[in-house]
C-alpha cells in the first residue's frame, strides 16, 4: 500500500483483509468440522420417515372370547409452518376438536413440523376436521386399545397409555409380546414438502404384536364379579376380591376386585381402584389359618379329630395374655374345635406342635413367598423365623395372627386340602401365540410339592365339610353340592400397633363338592360394616357363585343319605299303596 494512500482507504482495505480472513476460517470449519451435521440438516429437509405402528396383540380367555383388542381410530395432526392464517385457524378447529381456540393456537405457534392436536377421534370428527380444509391439518390412522366388557377382569388386563404402551396388569407384563415392532416409511419430498416417488423410497412393514390366550373364563368372571359387587355394596366394606381356581392345575378361573374401574377410561379412577388387592394387599388372615394348624397336627400325629380339648368356657390365660372365643365352649373334639372356629382350643393343641414344627407348614403351605403367577406386584406376605417368635407367637400364629398373607396364598393353600395334599403354582396365562396361532410360550404348572399326605387332606376335607354343615360356614351351603371351608375374622391393626375393636378383615375359603373338589374359592372383604364375621358377609358370595359354577359346568346335585333314605321309603309306601289298590 502506497504511502500516499488516505487514511479512510487503508482503513477500508484493512476491514476486508480481515473479513475474507474470518470467511476463509468459516469455510475451512464447514468443510471439515460441520460437514456431516449441516449435510443431515440439508437432507432432512427433503427427506421423510413416516412411522407405521404395529397392531398390539389380542389378549383371550380359555375360550377364545376377546378381552382386550385393538381398533383403528383417527388422530388429528398439524404441521404448523404450512398454516398461513393460525387464528382463523384455530377457530374452525375447536369446534369441532371439543378444544379451547387458545390451546389449539398455541400448539399451531410452535416452531415445530409436526404437532399432536387431537389423539384417536372418532370417524365423524375426523370428517368434518377434512371438510374445513386447512391446509397443513390431516389425519392419520392409530391403533386404539379397547376393553370390549369394561370393568370385568380390568384388574387382570391392566391398561395401556396413549402411546399403547402396557402400564398395568398383563397389558404391562407381557408388554414386549403384545406391542409388536414398529416399522418405517422413507422416501422424498420437494420444496413444498409433497411425497415424491424416487429410487430410495423404502417401506418396512410393522410386526403386528403377539396374542395371549388366559386361562380365565369370561362368563365365571362376569358372575363372580357379580356377586362380589353385590356382597361389596351391601356390607359397605372399604375393599373386596374374590378367586375362584381349579385346585388341581392351578388355573385361576376368575380374580376380581373391589373397587374397580373401566381400563378404557382408567385415568379417571383413583389408585386405590386400580390395585390388585388379590395379590397386592397382605393381611392377617384370622382363622382361614387354621387350616395350617390342623393340617400340621394331623399330619404329625400330635391330635386326633375325636381327641377332645376343654375351651375354657370362652376365657383362657396365657404367659400374661387373655384370649377369648366368639363364643363359649367347654370340652370340644379336635374336629368341632375347627368346626366352631375356637382359638382357645387351636392354640391349646398348637402347644403340642411347637414353633418349629408349625413355621415348617406355614412355609410348606406357600406362605412367605410370592406364588410366581404371571401377574406384577405380587407380595410375599410376613412369616418371620420362629426364632423371632415371643412367647406368645406360637399362639397367635396358630390362630392367624401375627402372619400375613395374600388371597392368592390362601387359595393356593386351601387347594392343598382339596387336591389331595399337593401345593401348586397358579397360573393365569395358558400361553402366548403369533397372529398365524403358531405357540411362542406355553406356561405349564410346575411339578406338584408334596405338602401333607392323602389321609390328613381327606380327614382335613371331612372336618371342613363340618364347616358348613353346622359349624361358623352354614350360610355357605349349596343344597345338593356339600360345600366345605373356613371362616375367618381378623382384627386389623390399628397405628398405634394394638388390634382394633372397629376394623376386621373377613374371609371365608372352600371348595366344593367336599367329597370330589372342582373348584376353590376365596372371598375377601375388607372392613365391612355393620357385621363383620366372615361366616356372615362372605359366605354368601360364596354360596352364589359356587351355585352358578355348578350350573355353569352342569354338574348335578347329589342327595345326601337321610334324603335318599326318606325318597326311598317314600316310593316304597306308594309301591304298597298301589300293590293294594290292584
Amino acid at each position: 500500500m502506497y504511502k500516499g494512500t488516505p487514511s479512510r482507504i487503508r482503513k477500508v482495505l484493512y476491514a476486508l483483509i480481515i473479513a475474507f480472513a474470518l470467511l476463509g476460517v468459516r469455510l475451512v470449519f464447514v468443510q471439515l468440522g460441520a460437514s456431516k451435521s449441516l449435510s443431515n440438516i440439508a437432507s432432512n429437509q427433503y427427506k421423510l420417515s413416516v412411522s407405521l405402528l404395529p397392531k398390539r396383540g389380542v389378549i383371550y380367555d380359555r375360550n377364545l372370547k376377546e378381552l382386550a383388542i385393538s381398533i383403528n381410530l383417527n388422530s388429528i395432526f398439524a404441521e404448523p409452518f404450512k398454516i398461513k392464517n393460525k387464528f382463523a385457524a384455530s377457530q374452525k378447529l375447536a369446534s369441532v376438536l371439543g378444544i379451547s381456540s387458545d390451546e389449539i393456537y398455541k400448539k399451531l405457534s410452535q416452531e415445530k413440523g409436526f404437532a399432536w392436536l387431537a389423539r384417536r377421534v372418532s370417524s365423524d370428527t375426523a370428517r368434518f376436521v377434512n371438510v374445513l380444509d386447512i391446509k397443513g391439518i390431516g389425519y392419520i390412522k392409530e391403533p386404539k386399545r379397547v376393553y370390549p366388557n369394561g370393568i370385568v377382569a380390568s384388574h387382570i388386563l391392566g391398561f395401556t397409555n396413549t402411546d399403547n404402551n402396557g402400564i398395568e396388569g398383563l397389558e404391562l407384563r407381557f408388554d414386549k409380546y403384545l406391542k409388536g415392532v414398529m416399522g418405517y416409511r422413507y422416501a422424498t419430498r420437494d420444496a413444498k414438502q409433497r411425497e415424491v416417488p424416487g429410487y430410495d423410497y423404502r417401506e418396512i412393514l410393522p410386526i403386528d404384536g403377539d396374542n395371549i390366550v388366559l386361562t380365565i373364563d369370561s362368563v365365571i368372571q362376569s358372575f363372580a364379579e357379580r356377586e362380589l359387587e353385590n356382597g361389596y355394596e351391601k356390607y359397605h366394606a372399604k375393599g373386596a376380591c374374590i378367586i375362584v381356581m381349579d385346585p388341581f392345575t392351578g388355573d385361576i378361573l376368575a380374580l376380581s376386585n373391589r373397587p374397580s374401574f373401566d381400563p378404557n377410561n382408567a385415568n379417571s379412577s383413583p389408585p386405590d381402584s386400580r390395585r390388585n388387592r388379590a395379590i397386592c394387599d397382605f393381611f392377617e388372615p384370622g382363622s382361614s389359618f387354621k387350616i395350617v394348624t390342623a393340617s400340621g397336627l394331623l399330619e404329625e400325629k400330635a391330635v386326633k379329630p375325636s381327641e377332645k380339648f376343654f375351651c375354657e368356657n370362652g376365657e383362657y390365660k396365657w404367659c400374661g395374655h387373655t384370649y377369648h372365643d366368639h363364643t363359649s365352649h367347654g370340652w370340644l373334639e379336635f374336629r368341632d374345635v375347627i368346626k366352631f372356629s375356637s382359638n382357645i382350643g387351636t392354640m391349646k393343641a398348637a402347644q403340642r406342635l411347637g414353633p418349629e414344627r408349625l413355621y415348617k407348614y406355614i412355609k410348606r403351605f406357600g406362605f412367605g413367598e410370592r406364588t410366581g403367577i404371571e401377574l406384577s406386584g405380587e407380595v410375599t406376605g410376613i412369616t418371620s423365623h420362629p426364632s423371632k417368635w415371643s412367647k406368645l407367637s406360637l399362639c397367635s400364629i396358630s390362630m392367624g395372627q401375627e402372619v400375613t398373607v395374600t388371597a392368592l396364598q390362601l387359595a393356593c393353600a386351601m387347594s392343598v386340602l382339596a387336591n389331595g395334599g399337593n401345593l401348586i403354582k397358579p397360573r393365569i396365562v395358558e400361553r402366548i401365540e403369533d397372529r398365524t396361532g403358531h405357540v411362542i410360550q406355553k406356561f405349564e404348572s410346575k411339578k406338584p410339592q408334596r405338602v401333607i399326605s392323602e389321609e390328613t387332606a381327606k380327614e382335613m376335607r371331612d372336618i371342613l365339610r363340618g364347616v358348613v354343615d353346622d359349624g361358623t360356614a352354614k350360610l355357605a351351603e349349596v343344597e345338593g353340592y356339600f360345600p366345605a371351608g373356613k371362616t375367618g375374622t381378623a382384627q386389623k391393626i390399628e397405628p398405634n400397633g394394638t388390634y382394633s375393636h372397629r376394623k376386621f378383615t373377613a374371609s371365608f375359603i372352600g371348595f366344593v363338592p367336599y367329597n370330589d373338589p372342582k373348584f376353590v374359592i376365596v372371598v375377601i372383604m375388607d372392613e365391612p360394616r355393620p357385621f363383620y364375621y366372615g361366616g356372615t358377609v362372605c359366605t354368601p358370595v360364596f354360596k352364589k357363585v359356587a351355585g352358578e359354577l355348578m350350573r355353569y359346568y352342569k354338574i348335578y346335585p347329589k342327595l345326601d343319605k337321610a334324603t335318599m333314605s326318606v325318597l326311598s321309603s317314600s316310593s316304597k309306601g306308594k309301591r304298597e299303596v298301589k300293590k293294594n289298590n290292584r
